[in-house]
């Protein structure tokens, strides 16, 4: 098995700005779930209809906007709110993606909603949050809860 390899932020920003001009197709959501959730982006995989080139994957504090105003969030009805809130964004462009220093991630959309990702990290807390990146079903980038960037192979693939 190949161990996991730390990255730079740059290598995970020029992974996510592959983002741009995508548009989710399938969102998992509720059921469940909790506030965890997966959105599939790019092609689907010849491998695995179900899955995109790109696979978010998020265990984390997050929310989605549209200017100033938070339209639901992590903490809403997981099937109520949260998987119908994420299927609307099904179909949408994306038209920015941004990575601030702390590894939140903002994922912009052409109708003016934006997905924010928050990455939980405190240096006085010992909770598993985080979220990650499959990218064409091998590779895994990923958010650790401690703010470091990993990157590791899917089901012990390089």
């Amino acid at each position: 098995m190949t161990p996991q390899a730390f990255l730079r932020t740059e290598d995970l920003r020029a992974l996510i700005a592959q983002l741009v001009g995508t548009q989710p197709w399938r969102s998992r959501a509720g059921n469940g779930t909790g506030s965890i959730f997966t959105m599939e982006f790019g092609e689907p995989l010849p491998t695995d209809a179900t899955q995109g080139a790109f696979s978010l994957m998020v265990y984390c504090a997050w929310r989605i906007v549209r200017g100033d105003e938070v339209l639901l969030s992590w903490h809403d009805d997981s099937d109520a709110v949260l998987a119908p809130g994420l299927a609307a964004l099904e179909g949408l462009p994306v038209t920015a993606v941004e990575l601030s220093a702390w590894r939140d991630l903002t994922v912009r959309f052409a109708d003016g909603r934006a997905l924010h990702i928050l990455n939980d990290f405190s240096p006085h807390q010992d909770f598993d949050c985080n979220w990650f990146v499959i990218h064409q079903g091998r590779q895994a980038y990923g958010v650790q809860p401690d703010n470091t960037i990993v990157l590791e192979p899917v089901g012990g693939k390089d």
